[in-house]
This record gives C-alpha cells, sequence and structure tokens, in this order.
C-alpha cells in the first residue's frame, strides 16, 4: 500500500487528505491505525509470538485461552449471549482473539496510529482504509459471525466436515434454532462486523470489528478481501503519519476531545491519563 500525499504530521493535513475520499454510495467506510507502518493487518491471535528459541502464535492455544478466560473470570461474562459478545470482551481485556479492530471516525483511526512507537527510533504510523458493500456487513447476532466466532472454541486439529457434529454443537449451544445448514465458504470468511453498542468503548471508539475464519488451517487466517482495501486509480492506498508529528497529533486530537481518557473511559485508563497529563506539565 502506498499514501498518496506524503507524510501526514497535522490535524489539517490529516482531515485534508480524508476530504479527499471518495465514497461511494452502497459501500462503508472503515479506519485502522497502526502505530508502525510496517504492521500486517491481522488479529492479534495470529501474530508471532518468541520466547527464547521457541516460537509459535497464540492461535496454537486459542481454545484454552477462550475457555480459560471464562472458567477464571465467570462474572465478567454475564449477559454475554453469543461467542461474538465473549470475543470482544476478552478483546477488551487484552487476550488476543480473531477480531480486527476498525472505526468509522477516521480521527479514532489517527490516535491509533500515533499512541506509540513515537520519539527518537519511532516508527511512521499508517491509516489504513477499507471499504465494504453494504450488503456484505453483518450484524453481531448474525449466523455468519456465530460460525466464525466459534471457530476460537475448536480444538487446533479442527477440520470441517470431519469435526463438524462437534462444531455445529456448540453452534447450537448458542442459537439452538440453527439447522445444519453451515456455509463451507463461511469457515474462510473475513466478515465485517457491526458490534452491538453495550460497551463504552465500543461506543466511544466508533467501533467494528473485522471477524477472521481459517485459511487452509484454523491457526492460520483468512484473508481480508483485496476488494475491501480502498483504491484511488485502481491503487491501493493509506495514509502514512509522520513519526515526527506523533506528539503534535496527539496534542491536536486531544483538543478535539480524542485521547486515552475518552476512547478508554473504564478509570484506570482514565486515572493513567490524567497522571501523565500532570507529568507531562512539569
Amino acid at each position: 500500500m502506498s499514501a498518496s500525499n506524503g507524510r501526514v504530521a497535522s490535524i489539517s493535513a490529516f482531515i485534508d487528505r480524508i476530504k479527499e475520499i471518495d465514497s461511494r454510495r452502497e459501500f462503508s467506510l472503515f479506519y485502522r491505525g497502526h502505530s508502525d507502518s510496517s504492521y500486517k493487518a491481522i488479529p492479534s491471535v495470529f501474530r508471532a509470538i518468541t520466547n527464547g528459541g521457541k516460537k509459535g502464535t497464540f492461535a496454537d492455544q486459542e481454545d484454552k485461552l477462550f475457555k480459560n478466560l471464562v472458567m477464571q473470570c465467570p462474572q465478567e461474562f454475564i449477559g454475554c449471549s453469543s461467542t461474538l459478545e465473549y470475543l470482544v470482551k476478552m478483546q477488551h481485556y487484552g487476550l488476543p482473539t480473531r477480531l480486527l479492530d476498525l472505526t468509522t471516525n477516521p480521527l479514532v483511526a489517527l490516535y491509533f496510529a500515533c499512541s506509540s512507537n513515537s520519539g527518537k527510533g519511532g516508527k511512521n504510523g499508517e491509516v489504513i482504509i477499507y471499504e465494504v458493500p453494504n450488503e456484505e456487513i453483518k450484524f453481531f447476532n448474525s449466523d455468519t459471525a456465530t460460525v466464525i466466532g466459534n471457530l476460537a472454541k475448536m480444538p487446533r486439529n479442527f477440520k470441517y466436515p470431519d469435526d463438524k457434529e462437534r462444531f455445529l454443537h456448540e453452534i447450537k449451544a448458542e442459537k439452538p434454532y440453527f439447522i445444519d445448514g453451515i456455509k463451507i465458504e463461511d469457515l474462510s470468511k473475513v466478515q465485517c462486523v457491526k458490534a452491538k453498542l453495550d460497551n463504552r468503548r465500543i461506543t466511544q471508539q466508533s467501533g467494528a470489528f473485522f471477524i477472521f475464519g481459517m485459511n487452509k488451517s484454523i491457526t492460520s487466517p483468512a484473508e481480508i478481501p483485496y476488494s475491501y482495501i480502498y483504491k484511488e486509480s485502481s491503487k491501493p492506498v493509506t495514509i502514512e503519519i509522520s513519526n515526527a508529528g506523533k506528539s503534535t497529533l496527539l496534542a491536536q486530537l486531544a483538543n478535539l476531545s480524542i485521547s486515552e481518557a475518552s476512547l478508554f473511559p473504564e478509570i484506570d485508563y482514565v486515572a493513567r491519563h490524567l497522571k501523565n497529563q500532570v507529568v507531562e506539565a512539569l
């Protein structure tokens, strides 16, 4: 991907760049901010991890992570009625999941593009733009989201249709009415989902998600359709954020009420934000 107008270092330059986006009818725009432009847009559960000389991904233990968190913190999931709602809450508390956060607010994406990897030796950030057909966007309670979400509960040697009965058992535990009508192509989808706005953080961040199905195996992610990537003159486009401008951009965003305290309204984040304000004022 490429940024067509150079690196952005101010709010005004960013907004001018956003104004140039040609939003098509019957499509919705979503944004994602990365603090390092070299990051690949995949969910945290699929990102590489290392321990000494050993390498792997959290996806190798995804089903255990899911079940152990519910087992050890059951009170946190009271009220969750779908696997997607479980995954959203798990993502909220920092557990790696197969969700990739999106936002409909480009300024929120800009905040995340500036929120780390700054200063001397830091990295340029990036705001990725997605353009998804409205007819392909699902709501939080869709059957497609249920099918993909329940992959998180399956063992790592899961294969379809070999493990069909076990898979259906998990789905029907969530949706008893669900019939034996799994579309095999849904298992390898990246599905855009509008989140349920019952979470202050999601509301403040204008949140949505891509939920990732499987590729050749359950531990490898499906690919975001190339058609979802915003293009100009048939070329994919992102907005690159200057590392040197990140501090200025964060200050300008704070003046627009977009900060750690507003985007993460839980008391621990607000307290940390207030503490940092005092330190920065010294």
